[in-house]
């Protein structure tokens, strides 16, 4: 499959994004996903389409605004209560009511029922069960006595199926999704030397959702190879899901990430590209409400001009030792901050880096080269103590000085952390060596990757 954006042409080689040239003009579409995640679609000569709607009434109803819904709620009642006025004033009528209103000893079929209003009143009262007793049937017309019973059971019915369309509308897991937020721009910055795609998400309410995972797609224009024109392309885009990392808990919020692989659409994508390419990267959170029992799905959407490179989020959860809860200030939910990364594919960076021409530590923190344990700022790295065996995890101290604590934190603040995002690939496989003359933490990406992959590689030689 070509990814491209020109018109086929014969032994000519595109690059993976290229904006298309529309008689010198560049034309520029709107997104499919809006940001606050409705779809940018309409339909068109949908075969039957009102007849399949009203197939499904309830659902109808239910997806319709509220201004129509209480509109069709209060005409379903007065419908109701009109025909049936009309269907007594018609039988009293009939009966003669109307013309012996003066003789004290006609016996009427409903009591008090002279004129169309009375009528209305009757029906009124008798579906709603108010029942005030001035109105009231007689025996003197069986007819009336069927049509309260039909009226009955039909009121029954319309008030049971617009109070559950009210209720239904009240408590649609889609409401839910309000205050699940997301980053307004994506990131892309490197991770264990890994170009990576970041974007945060968040939940406003303390309930957090469960069974919730994520989704990532890349909606493009690309042509096969059989000339196939695929104007809206669906990429997947992995962001863990044979790790599992997909499934989160959103209690607190949450930066994805979507490690830019062989396999990612964004793997022959450098910095210069991305301003002139033509994509949009269209972001799913679906979890189950705990209060209703029901899924939800939040949307949003990233355009080429929406994704920031060379940059990271902020951090935004904070200790307080009043409370000894952890704050989470949702001003600092957008903030990024730039950061030294490599304008180059993750392609490019893969091919510098085996042809051994890749500066890591240009772009990686290492251990210094005695063995004291010095305080450092904040989450900045000192060595361990102990030499790190093959077979074992790398780790190192750090130390964690939040905003709220102590300025003058000493040696009781360090923590021992793993080095590396060791979820990403087995704990058993080979692990980074640190060299015993210089102390300096040698990664081994190429092993790593490999490993992930399920090949097995040998372990690089060190000098």
């Amino acid at each position: 499959m070509l990814d491209i954006e020109e018109p086929l042409v014969k032994n000519k080689k595109y690059p993976f994004f290229k904006t298309p040239r529309l008689g010198g003009s560049r034309r520029i579409r709107n997104r499919l996903v809006q940001k606050q995640g409705l779809c940018n679609i309409s339909l068109k000569n949908v075969p039957k389409q009102r007849r399949k709607y009203f197939s499904d009434i309830f659902t109808t109803v239910i997806e319709m605004k509220w201004r129509w819904c209480l509109l069709y709620f209060s005409l379903s009642f007065m419908i109701s209560w009109s025909f049936f006025a009309t269907v007594y004033f018609l039988i009293a009528k009939q009966h003669g009511d109307i013309e012996q209103i003066a003789n004290a000893t006609w016996t009427p079929c409903i009591v008090n029922v002279h004129n169309e209003l009375n009528a209305f009143l009757f029906s009124f009262t008798t579906q709603t069960t108010i029942g005030y007793g001035f109105r009231y049937p007689t025996d003197a017309c069986p007819l009336t006595i069927v049509t309260m019973c039909f009226q009955f059971m039909w009121g029954v019915m319309t008030q049971t199926l617009m109070a559950g369309i009210i209720f239904s509308k009240l408590a649609r897991p889609i409401k839910r999704a309000a205050t699940l937020i997301f980053s307004k721009n994506a990131v892309i910055c490197l991770r264990d030397g890994k170009l990576c795609l970041l974007f945060r998400v968040g939940d406003m309410r303390k309930s957090s959702l469960a069974e919730a995972h994520v989704r990532l797609q890349m909606i493009k224009r690309c042509v096969t190879y059989e000339g196939e024109l695929l104007p809206f392309h669906q990429f997947d885009m992995d962001v863990g899901y044979d790790q599992g990392l997909d499934r989160v808990f959103v209690i607190w919020p949450i930066t994805i990430c979507h490690e830019i692989d062989e396999r990612s659409p964004l793997w022959e994508i450098g910095a210069d590209d991305l301003k002139s390419a033509k994509f949009e990267i269209i972001a799913i959170l679906e979890g189950v409400v705990e209060s209703v029992g029901s899924t939800t799905q939040a949307r949003t959407s990233y355009l080429p001009s929406e994704i920031l490179w060379g940059h990271r989020f902020e951090k935004l959860v904070h200790y307080k030792k009043e409370n000894g809860q952890y704050n989470i200030d949702f001003g600092k939910f957008h903030n990024v901050y730039s950061v030294n990364t490599p304008t180059c594919s993750a392609a490019e960076i893969e091919r510098l880096r085996s042809e051994g021409i890749f500066n890591e530590s240009e772009y990686q923190m290492y251990p210094p080269s005695d063995n004291k344990l010095n305080l450092l700022d904040n989450d900045e790295m000192s060595p361990v103590r102990d030499s790190i065996d093959l077979n074992q995890v790398p780790q190192i101290q750090i130390l964690r000085r939040d905003s709220d604590e102590d300025p003058d934190a000493g040696e009781e603040s360090m923590e021992l952390v793993d080095l590396g995002i060791h979820h990403k690939c087995s704990i058993r496989s080979q692990s980074p060596i640190i060299n015993s003359t210089s102390h300096l933490l040698q990664p081994m990406h190429k092993n790593s990757c490999s490993v992930r992959r399920g090949m097995l590689a040998p372990p690089a030689s060190h000098s």
